[in-house]
């Protein structure tokens, strides 16, 4: 949740929470480049006085400016069409949560295990009943979700238009009357996690807060088992108890695991954007510029000797020079003559050459700048992450599976 003087969003608590949180991060990076290049710009005009007199008009400059913004749009522009679609993504949920939105409390059904359904009313707790925890944010009965494993939230509201939001997982859903919006989740760590209803429903509006707990695989299995079979009538039957030690090391490992993914992915985001945004382009620049130095110094170093030269014998040097520059123009143009077919093919093949490099050199900006942009760009991360839920997904079923055997 929200502290006091917090500067930018709050911390990532899901998959695609710390996705927005990188794209946010880079968006106010570049915007606070923007803002302090056009601010130092404004006070070198306002303050100098004679800027710009005799400045009639100049190409590079418009050129400039018209093509640095279209950069900037677009690295702007493709992380954020890219995590709108990765929001929009519902992949193969194994835990389907309904919230239906009243005038002012919500209502969260779990209905897909066994054919029956549980449900139950999430009413804020008033001031005076509250013992422990945060005013007008506290309910009686918390939204239990699994860490680390795929949702599915199917939000609609029961009479007016609602908006079921978490700030912190990454999730704004309206809930709208006759109609079922849904949206995916999956946690990254364990803890409580507070939002509240984000579109204007009434005088009570801003007393219907929403508040998820996130727990292990484990403590969400018993606890949606314990509540099923209090629906089914059958609570006899295979299931072990759970005892508080259990569920505590359950919820310190899911904290442990949380802190180790959330810490991983930042450093692997570092990683990237150190490598992509500083590495290669300083490579390139460092390689290039050695090659172009040694030419260079190469081309001062006989240039030099030939002032020398011609500081000494003028003629001399001046009929040297002369045939140098005749004898390569005549070896071109005999070339040319007596072998058109390979003056074309090595020009071709200069041609070939400097467009593919050059072709290369901005893919490899291109690729660079996408991989940078986003802090779950990884396949080593992804991997980890997928791994980590299909271990998630199989406990749950196994755990189901020997609680429901008969």
């Amino acid at each position: 949740m929200s502290i006091w003087g917090q500067f930018g969003l709050q911390e990532g608590s899901t998959v695609m929470g710390v996705e927005i949180q990188g794209l946010y991060d880079h968006g106010m990076f570049i915007t606070i480049l923007v803002f302090s290049a056009v601010g130092t710009f404004l006070y070198s005009v306002l303050v100098g006085k004679s800027i710009g007199r005799t400045y009639l008009d100049g190409q590079v400059l418009e050129v400039v400016w018209t093509i640095l913004p279209f950069f900037i749009l677009l690295a702007l522009g493709l992380p954020s069409i890219k995590l709108l679609y990765l929001m929009d993504e519902v992949n193969l949920p194994e835990v389907t949560v309904k919230v239906i939105g009243h005038q002012w409390y919500w209502t969260y059904e779990y209905s897909d295990m066994r054919g029956s359904s549980y449900s139950f009313d999430s009413y804020m707790i008033h001031d005076n009943f509250l013992l422990k925890g945060y005013r007008i944010l506290e309910v009686d009965n918390r939204c239990v979700m699994p860490t680390m494993l795929m949702m599915r939230v199917l939000i609609t509201s029961g009479d007016v238009i609602h908006s079921w939001a978490i700030p912190s997982a990454g999730i704004k859903v309206d809930a709208v009357p006759g109609r079922i919006n849904q949206s995916s989740l999956c946690f990254s760590r364990s803890g409580v996690f507070y939002g509240q209803c984000s579109e204007l429903c009434g005088v009570n509006h801003s007393f219907m807060p929403i508040c998820a707990e996130a727990v292990g695989v484990s403590v969400y299995a018993g606890w949606i088992i314990s509540n099923h079979d209090v629906v089914l009538g059958s609570m006899s039957g295979g299931a072990s108890s759970w005892s508080w030690w259990g569920v505590l090391v359950a919820i310190l490992k899911g904290i442990g695991k949380a802190i180790y993914w959330v810490t991983s992915s930042y450093a692997m985001y570092l990683y990237y954007l150190f490598y992509y945004s500083f590495y290669v382009p300083s490579k390139f620049v460092v390689v290039s510029s050695w090659s172009f130095a040694k030419w260079l110094f190469s081309s001062s170093v006989s240039l030099w000797e030939w002032c020398l030269w011609f500081y000494d014998f003028p003629v001399e040097a001046s009929l040297y020079a002369v045939g140098w520059f005749v004898n390569g123009v005549v070896n071109i143009v005999v070339f040319i003559i007596t072998s058109p077919v390979k003056a074309i093919c090595w020009f071709t093949k200069c041609v070939y050459t400097g467009v593919f490099n050059l072709g290369s050199f901005c893919y490899g900006v291109f690729e660079a700048m996408v991989n940078s942009m986003s802090s779950f760009t990884s396949d080593e991360f992804h991997e980890s992450v997928m791994r980590e839920v299909n271990w998630n997904t199989k406990k749950l079923i196994w755990i189901l599976m020997n609680r429901y055997k008969g």
